[in-house]
């Protein structure tokens, strides 16, 4: 399998160029050749106008290129200021770390940036939003003429993306290259100049202008053909409550947060990030400790103190941080598939493996899942494709409860629809689904009941008739049910 195969594509200086295609495309090897991560096999690169050799991310940094990647690379038991300046410290006479001037210049780039973090901060303490901006803060300090954004606002509310584009748009002003990927369609028409999509390793064609250009033909050059309804239409019957929250409250996060969720309904989540969607999703699967309250599943309280216990009750939960919190980077895709449903497949003591192939070979093909092996390392495997794995997790696990967290962050325009009939069909099959997600359109496009929060209580809940953006909005900044 060629992952790049005879690309050749122009970027111009100051530019905000996309870089588009679906999962598997070739964008991430491409980004990782432009890195010095990987080596090119054939080839030329032409910095400048002047031919370079990238041998390694140090070469790179040498050659003025900059990335924020889309999975960060953040050490978490260090400092902000620590892990911005990591291999750049700043020193004094004597050769010891000068931590005084290190928290100021990185206070100072943050005041730049316009950005609000304490430099003494542990990165362990920081929000998933808060360490994307980490991330962009280091790069930023680089000092870059060229720099690659992979899915910088996948873990960003709206306001923080209004704030990142005012500052590559600042840092354009002042003759910054960008390269930009990203699957947001709205986000690559609002920010980028030109573009270049790549479909299964090969050049498709460069957009000129990406303003003026129609999103259905976009989406067409990425995925191939057209895409009817982006949103399927569900024939789901909402039938009894299922699952019951009562009072769930975790210390200085939550607050007597109570709701309902019936069988054949997908339940929307909503507000700002840090609004307490994703602490709820945690609690309830038993992923947060100290909390309060009570769960009731079919009529019945039950105990959830640990993950194992949500599992135990058919509750499953795709996790806002895949790579963290969803999967064994280590393993191998198929282990990830299965390892939460290990029973299904062991008789006897042994475990089939012949029902393990065949039940994740069926996963890979429904949700498109590219991949060489079924051996193949989670950790080598795409953004996108890591996510879709976890998704087959609980697929496979037969949860009647799915709690999915950012659903189809970092996943392709195509591959977005896929899991959006996934939902339908979990729903019209009596599953119970719990959506949280940052983009409004989804929330709007795919729930049949919303729930908005804020500052870790419930401020609103509208039904599929009543919410706009606007309302979502009303409530997700503090105003009144």
């Amino acid at each position: 399998m060629v992952a790049l195969d005879d690309v050749s594509f122009d970027i111009r200086r100051g530019d905000i160029h996309a870089l588009l295609g679906e999962n598997g495309a070739g964008k991430s090897t491409l980004i990782k050749i432009l890195t010095g991560v990987h080596k090119e096999d054939t080839g030329e690169i032409y910095l400048n106008g002047e031919r370079v050799h990238i041998h390694g991310m140090h070469d790179a940094r040498r050659f003025g290129i900059g990335t924020v990647f889309q999975e960060n690379s953040l050490l978490p038991h260090l400092s902000v200021a620590a892990n911005v300046y990591l291999t750049r410290e700043i020193r004094d006479r004597f050769g010891l770390i000068d931590w005084r001037k290190t928290y100021a210049e990185c206070r100072r780039w943050c005041a730049e940036l316009g950005v609000d973090i304490d430099p003494r901060a542990r990165i362990s303490d920081l929000s998933v939003a808060q360490q994307q901006i980490v991330e962009i803060i280091k790069v930023f300090s680089q000092k870059p003429s060229f720099i690659i954004l992979d899915e910088p606002t996948s873990a960003l509310s709206d306001n923080e993306i209004d704030h990142l584009f005012e500052i590559v748009k600042n840092m354009r002003a002042k003759g910054i290259t960008f390269l930009y990927v990203s699957h947001r369609m709205e986000e690559i028409q609002q920010l980028c100049d030109r573009g270049t999509v790549l479909r299964d390793g090969k050049f498709v064609a460069d957009v000129d202008d990406l303003a003026t250009a129609r999103m259905d033909d976009i989406i067409k050059l990425i995925v191939g053909r057209d895409l009817t309804e982006k949103y399927p239409v569900r024939n789901a019957q909402i039938g009894d409550v299922v699952l019951e929250v009562e009072n769930l409250s975790v210390p200085r996060l939550l607050f007597d947060v109570s709701f309902s969720a019936r069988r054949g309904e997908v339940l929307g989540l909503a507000g700002l990030v840090g609004s307490g969607r994703t602490t709820t999703a945690k609690a309830i699967f038993g992923a947060i400790p100290g909390k309060t309250g009570s769960i009731r599943i079919d009529n019945s309280e039950v105990r959830i103190r640990h993950p194992m216990d949500a599992i135990r009750h058919g509750i499953g939960l795709l996790p806002e941080d895949r790579k963290a919190e969803g999967l064994f980077l280590a393993k191998p895709l198929s282990w990830n598939v299965t390892f939460a449903a290990l029973k299904k497949y062991v008789h006897f003591g042994f475990l089939n493996e012949k029902k393990v192939k065949d039940e994740v070979n069926s996963h890979v093909d429904r949700l498109s899942i590219k991949t060489p092996s079924l051996h193949q390392q989670a950790r080598l495997l795409s953004g996108g494709n890591q996510q879709k794995v976890v998704f087959a997790k609980w697929l496979t696990a037969d949860s009647k409860i799915y709690i999915f967290d950012e659903p189809t962050r970092g996943i392709d325009v195509g591959a977005k629809s896929e899991i959006y009939r996934i939902i339908n069909r979990l729903a019209e099959e009596g599953a119970t689904i719990i959506v949280i997600s940052s983009e409004l359109p989804e929330i709007l496009g795919t729930c049949d009941r919303i729930l908005v929060f804020h500052e870790g209580r419930i401020t609103g809940e509208l039904s599929r008739e009543q919410a706009t953006q606007e309302t979502i909005m009303h409530h997700a900044i503090g105003g009144l049910k």
